[in-house]
């Protein structure tokens, strides 16, 4: 399950799929619509993706159906992860944090809080299914020897770690988890959205445009607002 709820310009989406918040097809639907209900919905202006307390905030895929195929059903999780988006995403990690877990938690979230006993990894390798690391931009966002370490060997790293590598923003206890993703999207929510679209648009974000482009792209962003 997936729990939705709208908070001051702010939207919180809990996942609540088990103790390990395992991604099934079901689950990858349910992300996908509350963040496509999240992105049209234009009094909500930053959300926060966190799990519910002693729920781990999730520990990959399912494995059982994870080479099914698909017939004419759509990959959820493809879309999710290609789904263009606008709008900042907090994550409020506790648990574990795994395969795709970590994927989703790269791909679709800005700025990230962990509690102490977080673990953060990619163990697909162990399981045959290598390129976890690469799929995940993981190497994209912490030194390339750390992203390379957690790709090759399958070994989680621990919050303080992931944090040490911004990785994630910082630590803090689980009871707070929530309060402070709170606080830093109130902050955020604070903001006119337009100016927020634009701090997320594909010109800010990618970092291999051209100047020229990137201003080209920021211009006819905000000649659309006239």
């Amino acid at each position: 399950m997936l729990n939705f709820e709208k908070r001051d310009g702010v939207a919180i989406l809990t996942l609540e799929n088990g103790r390990l918040n395992i991604f099934t097809r079901e689950q990858h639907e349910r992300l996908y619509r509350a963040l496509l209900r999240f992105l049209r919905d234009d009094d909500l202006k930053v959300a926060i993706l966190t799990s519910a307390p002693g729920q781990s905030f999730s520990a990959g895929d399912d494995l059982k159906t994870v080479d099914e195929p698909f017939g004419d059903a759509p990959d959820w999780s493809e879309l999710t992860t290609l789904m263009p988006r606008n709008k900042p995403i907090i994550a409020g990690v506790r648990g574990y944090c795994l395969g795709q877990g970590v994927a989703h938690l790269l791909r679709l979230t800005d700025i990230r809080y962990a509690s102490p006993d977080a673990l953060f990894g990619l163990p697909e390798i162990k399981y045959g299914m290598g390129g976890g690391g690469s799929i995940s931009g993981l190497s994209q966002q912490v030194p390339s020897v750390i992203a390379m370490h957690m790709a090759l060997t399958g070994e989680p790293i621990s919050a303080k770690v992931a944090a040490d590598c911004h990785l994630i923003n910082g630590v803090v206890e689980d009871e707070a988890l929530l309060s402070t993703c709170l606080e830093v999207a109130q902050k955020i929510a604070a903001h006119p959205l337009d100016a927020i679209k634009t701090e997320l648009s594909p010109a800010v974000r990618a970092t291999a445009s051209s100047a020229y482009l990137a201003m080209s792209q920021l211009t006819d962003i905000w000649d659309r607002r006239d």
